[in-house]
């Protein structure tokens, strides 16, 4: 089973592309944060699955050096195969998307590894993800099933709750108009973030997303079609993506116990005790903050990221990563809190001298 992932990089013929966690980061700063991802995301992989060939595909050619380390000459010691390739079947034509466009770049990997030179499966993340352990039964079950690996993100919410102005219901309505005959009123909504599955089945999901790319193109030719937030299709791919996968409806593979969506900002967190247990963690809030520290450690030879026994590999993780947090966070406010009143009459004692 090959593990992937990617890296798109914004080029002169188009403008680039709001990303929600990088609201205020230029393109140049941009670039450099993806390749750090790309590091840990590799280094944490070969800590955990040392035999199997990873692979990493991006349109981006020119040097990655930074503070005299070449990030691509680190990868390739490590054994990453580097595959350069160009971002043009799917990008979103000029003026219809403003956010994310470069996440279509996966659809682009995807065809990739459909195609006879690729592994007879594969299994393609986002970079932000890290793996915390190995996942023994991960290739047993792409190998073994019909269908897809695919991650359910929204399986704990109705069909009509808003997230940022958007329900499943309202993503059904559009999926209507652009297909009359599309099937369910309520689409299963499944993340970017992993799509794993044979050749065969990549193959067909391939063939599936040119074939809506085409019917897109022929159907919107001077406007995208958008939700009832005025968001277009072409502002995530997933869109485009749950719009194929629920108008084909196919046997599935269920990745939640290989993988979760964990959001670690000070802003909301939905950390769990049971994610410590978990091989693959997607962490979209840590770009700025955790992943960037342990590319420093990942790029050191030396450091205590190669050192660690890998049964404690993720709780060293989760240090730099928030993933722990919630379980010594609670006990922590509640030591100080229980101090306050003792720190408030000394306060006083000293006031009063």
């Amino acid at each position: 089973m090959d593990i992937v992932t990617s890296l798109c990089v914004d080029d002169e013929q188009h403008p680039a592309s709001r990303y929600a966690q990088l609201l205020d980061v230029k393109a140049d700063q941009r670039r450099r944060i993806y390749w750090q991802c790309a590091v840990v995301f590799f280094a944490t992989s070969l800590r955990c699955n040392p035999t199997n060939r990873h692979l990493f595909y991006t349109n981006d050619a020119g040097p990655a050096v930074w503070h005299e380390v070449d990030y691509r000459a680190f990868l390739q010691g490590l054994g990453v195969e580097i595959r350069v390739l160009p971002f043009t079947d799917f990008q979103p034509p000029a003026g219809f998307s403003t956010d994310f466009r470069n996440a279509f770049y996966k659809l682009e990997v995807l065809q990739a590894l459909a195609r006879a030179e690729a592994g007879d499966s594969s299994v393609l993340l986002d970079s932000d993800c890290v793996w915390t352990r190995p996942a023994p039964a991960l290739h047993p079950q792409i190998a073994a099933g019909p269908g897809l690996l695919l991650l359910n993100v929204l399986i704990e919410t109705t069909p009509d709750t808003k997230i940022e102005g958007l329900s499943r219901r309202d993503m059904g309505e559009l999926y209507q108009e652009i297909y009359p005959d599309y099937p369910p009123a309520v689409p299963t909504f499944f993340g970017g973030e992993i799509v794993g599955g044979r050749r065969t089945e990549l193959a067909r999901l391939v063939a599936e997303l040119r074939a809506t790319w085409q019917h897109l193109l022929r159907a919107y030719p001077t406007a995208p079609p958008r939700f009832c937030t005025q968001e277009s299709i072409y502002d995530n791919d997933e869109y485009v993506m749950n719009l194929v996968l629920n108008y084909h409806p196919r046997p599935w593979i269920d990745a939640s116990p290989h993988i979760r969506r964990i959001w670690t900002s000070h802003r909301f967190t939905n950390v769990q005790p049971t994610d410590a247990q978990l091989p693959i963690w997607h962490l979209p809030s840590e770009k700025l903050q955790g992943l960037p520290t342990l590319c420093r450690r990942a790029l050191a030879p030396h450091s205590q990221f190669w050192q660690v026994p890998l049964t404690g590999f993720g709780a060293y993780l989760g240090k730099y990563l928030g993933v722990t947090a919630p379980t010594w966070a609670p006990q922590r406010l509640l030591a100080l809190a229980n101090k306050l009143p003792r720190v408030l009459v000394l306060a006083k004692r000293l006031l009063a001298h």
